[in-house]
């Protein structure tokens, strides 16, 4: 049989979270798209999101309205995400939520329809770090975030999938991709909505589709960088 390249999601950016590939990092303090010898120091100089996962979100959001337990309280807020990395040739599928209450909120149908990878999305939970100090990068090292990020210990979403994934310590050879989409949900009474409404998604393909908030801006460039030890620099 003929050799396929392995299929990739599609590539169609909306939105990046936690900045842009020419951004110097927080971590190692070398711009994210640096080369060495041709090949990127960073194996995820940027985290974006793709029409494919803005398609799961889409369906989550469809499933969601029809559950009055949740958008039947007018001051509900809360934010979902979803994950898709391709690293060292094994693929993976997370969802997280944050929000309305502590514990996970999204059940098994609430992933009923969905067409992209339908089975093998899994959620996320890790435990949040209690301050800035031992936080896990996405490729499971340990990481100090600044002492000056506001909201450093929000359990938002985005850092639940960040952190579950480094939680799985993957052997870390290469990344073929790293993509995240959020969600955000405001209710027509909610107490911080104008506050939310900051994150929502202007141009999407789907409108609920949501920023990053800026607790998450800061901290997910400490979480996606994955240069080695013996990389990093003093600043």
């Amino acid at each position: 049989m003929p050799k396929t390249k392995p299929r990739k999601p599609d590539a169609d950016v909306n939105l990046r979270h936690g900045g842009h590939a020419t951004d110097t990092c927080p971590r190692c303090h070398h711009v994210r798209n640096k080369k060495d010898q041709g090949k990127l120091l960073h194996g995820i100089p940027e985290l974006t999101d793709s029409a494919k996962l803005r398609s799961v979100v889409g369906q989550i959001k469809d499933n969601l309205m029809q559950d009055k337990g949740l958008v039947g309280d007018p001051a509900a807020v809360f934010m979902m995400g979803v994950l898709e990395a391709r690293i060292s040739g094994r693929e993976y599928y997370l969802f997280a939520s944050s929000g309305r209450t502590a514990e996970p909120w999204i059940k098994p149908k609430h992933l009923d329809g969905i067409t992209y990878h339908p089975g093998k999305w899994t959620p996320a939970n890790p435990a949040i770090p209690a301050n800035n100090r031992g936080w896990l990068t996405v490729r499971g090292e340990k990481v100090d975030l600044g002492a000056d990020i506001q909201g450093v210990t929000r359990p938002c979403s985005a850092m639940k999938l960040l952190l579950g994934l480094g939680a799985m310590h993957l052997d870390w050879k290469s990344v073929d991709y790293l993509r995240m989409s959020e969600m955000v949900y405001v209710g027509p009474k909610a107490e911080d909505a104008k506050q939310m409404r900051v994150w929502h998604g202007r141009g999407a393909t789907n409108s609920w589709t949501a920023h990053s908030c800026d607790g998450c801006e800061a901290r997910i460039p400490y979480l996606i960088c994955d240069v080695p030890p013996h990389w990093i620099e003093n600043p």
